[in-house]
């Protein structure tokens, strides 16, 4: 009998949860919201539920209850880094940076190996100016994945900011080598050449920028 009793419960949680994620599909957040509550009070234990609401929360722009339920989903579940990674992106879009930068450094203890973690901590960082912050967090996604263009472009991006040519210069040379389609990378490499002085070759690298993008900016 106990553990039909315990089917049964899991059962109405079950159904009471896909109720709540139909709803939400359906963009009726309160009657979502609604189900998962329910859910939650038959299994308070459910890492799903606690996201869900805390997105639905987010998605109706409830924001301080999205952060209180990824808080209580993190009490339950401490070595989860994406619920430290959900919330600093919540502190992101409210401009809490601090708070957003520590959630992240959480994430990144948990998984260190995850990119994203290190690519949005870089923004931040960023854009807080903290721009050595940023290069050396790309520098450790790049060291997870070697093989990602837009990593070496963005790191590129972040070291012009702080007149470093030279090195921006040879992460575009290598964003190059791994995606010689990137018109991007062939118009911000003729840019620091032709600071460099470098003409002929600032030239030709903004023809091939042109050739990939016709509507690329010229210089």
């Amino acid at each position: 009998m106990f553990y039909l009793g315990k089917l049964k419960n899991y059962l109405i949680f079950c159904n009471l949860y896909s109720k709540g994620i139909m709803r939400e599909n359906l963009a009726e957040y309160k009657e979502a919201l609604h189900y998962l509550f329910l859910a939650l009070s038959m299994n308070e234990n459910s890492l799903n539920t606690y996201k869900a609401i805390a997105r639905i929360n987010r998605k109706n722009k409830q924001f301080a209850y999205a952060i209180d339920f990824y808080t209580k989903a993190i009490e339950h579940f401490p070595f989860n880094s994406q619920l430290f990674a959900l919330r600093a992106d919540i502190f992101r879009k409210l401009k809490d940076y601090n708070n957003a930068i520590e959630d992240y450094n959480n994430a990144i203890k948990l998984d260190y190996s995850n990119t994203e973690y290190y690519i949005n901590r870089a923004y931040i960082k960023f854009y807080t100016d903290d721009i050595q912050g940023a290069i050396n967090d790309l520098t450790s996604a790049i060291s997870w994945n070697k093989k990602n263009y837009k990593l070496f472009e963005q790191r590129a991006f972040y070291k012009m900011q702080r007149h470093n040519l030279e090195s921006a210069l040879k992460d575009y040379d290598e964003a190059i080598k791994l995606n010689k389609k990137s018109a991007h990378s062939y118009y911000m490499r003729s840019i620091i050449k032709k600071l460099c002085n470098n003409i002929k070759s600032a030239k030709d690298d903004l023809n091939i920028a042109i050739k990939l993008n016709p509507n690329i900016e010229k210089i």
